[in-house]
């Protein structure tokens, strides 16, 4: 593993990522184990936090010793992209350097994964559809949603922040998520910004009209498309369209070279099923001229047994199809400039 002693990583400081049952996290799941007590009645955002367990977190970064994160996978240690600490410029997080500044801290990046609502199934994400739009389920995500836009959009305010919408399923396949970017008024918060991470198929022209008091605030646009192939597409992102998806990607495009979205950056899961394709992907972003070609290796979100899991993860170097993913990663396209290979990195040879 990297030395890490000198470096920082920003994200147990600012990151607030929330979750269907209430918790939250300070980053993504799978790179720091950690979930606070339920946001609620009896928890406020900032008291989850600022608790004790997140101050231990904040520590093991300033004291460089990373011990809560599974250094493995997460893709910022592993492409060796952490910044030294006596070279971070932001005001706000070198304060909280010089300061070993652990409490008191107000979240600038807002995760929104408390619903899962999403109008694909694929595979390497869920075995089953969630379209939450009444029930037990819909309450749990809407109240959760109601205590973020207090935290937020209780009034008009020109504090920074980002919010991401979402990891957890797919903004317009979301009842909560997509009336709440059609119903915010971003001109009353003209620093708060929106990334939206999505699978494209309902990111149509309509849709971005709908959303045209937060026209100005959209930051950035992830696309997951975890295929090369119309043939793959359909087996990875199952209740997609790929023509439908392609025509969208123009239309992103589109308003990416027309600046009315900061960036543009198009994902895909690495497993047993799509890892050919892996080339194809950077194709298409190139064709698109999007910012980014983003890698990340598949994830067990619980829908898996063990074995299922290892069958579809060709990062195991006992996979049987392992030596023939390795090899993928020796075509010279992974070096072009638009590639992040994310976690994935840790298996190229350059």
């Amino acid at each position: 593993m990297p030395d890490l002693s000198r470096k920082f990583c920003h994200k147990p400081f600012e990151h607030f990522e929330t979750h269907p049952n209430g918790q939250a996290s300070l980053c993504c799941p799978n790179w720091l184990p950690y979930y606070s007590p339920a946001i609620g009645e009896d928890y406020s955002v900032n008291e989850c936090f600022n608790n004790e367990q997140v101050k231990e977190i904040r520590k093991s970064i300033l004291d460089g010793s990373y011990k809560y994160c599974k250094q493995d996978m997460c893709p910022h240690i592993q492409e060796g992209l952490l910044p030294d600490k006596d070279s971070v410029e932001d005001e706000h997080l070198k304060s909280i350097i010089e300061n070993n500044k652990i409490d008191g801290l107000t979240p600038r990046f807002y995760n929104l994964c408390h619903d899962k609502s999403c109008n694909l199934t694929c595979p390497s994400c869920r075995n089953k559809i969630f379209n939450f739009n009444s029930g037990p389920h819909y309450d749990k995500s809407l109240s959760i949603q109601t205590q973020i836009e207090k935290e937020v959009f209780g009034k008009p305010h020109n504090r920074y922040c980002l919010i991401n919408v979402t990891g957890s399923g797919d903004p317009f396949g979301s009842k909560i998520f997509r009336d709440f970017l059609f119903r915010i008024d971003g001109k009353k918060y003209p620093k708060v910004l929106f990334n939206l991470q999505s699978n494209g198929v309902l990111f149509n022209e309509k849709t971005w009209d709908r959303m045209h008091k937060i026209h100005d605030n959209i930051n950035t646009v992830i696309i997951s498309l975890d295929a090369g192939t119309k043939e793959t597409y359909n087996v990875v992102r199952k209740g997609g369209h790929w023509e439908k998806l392609q025509d969208n990607l123009k239309f992103l495009s589109s308003l990416r070279k027309s600046k009315y979205i900061k960036e543009l950056r198009l994902d895909f899961v690495v497993q047993k099923l799509n890892y050919t394709e892996m080339p194809e992907f950077v194709e298409i972003a190139k064709r698109l001229e999007v910012d980014g070609a983003y890698f990340s290796l598949v994830s067990n979100w619980g829908h898996w047994s063990e074995e299922e899991y290892f069958n579809h993860n060709v990062a195991n170097e006992s996979h049987p199809e392992f030596e023939s993913f390795i090899n993928i990663l020796k075509n010279p396209i992974f070096n072009d400039p638009i590639v992040i290979m994310g976690n994935v990195a840790g298996f190229k040879k350059s």
